[in-house]
């Protein structure tokens, strides 16, 4: 893995260059890495309940009484 960052990462990086803007290729590719993954973040669903569960019900409180 950090030998593939130390060819990604070399110093003779290529320059994307637009009107007065310019960016090195690696820094780009790590900017759109993470704008990616915030948005996989954002689509994600996490922790959802089941669909027509009752907010305070969990799957596992149907069992009843167990000790």
């Amino acid at each position: 893995m950090v030998q593939m960052a130390s060819v990604v990462f070399a110093p003779s990086g290529h320059v994307l260059s637009w009107g007065w803007f310019s960016i090195e290729l690696a820094n780009l590719l790590i900017i759109a890495a993470m704008v990616l993954l915030f948005v996989v973040a954002l689509l994600v669903p996490f922790g959802r309940r089941h669909a027509g569960a009752p907010v305070g019900h969990r799957p596992a409180d149907e069992g009843g009484d167990q000790s």
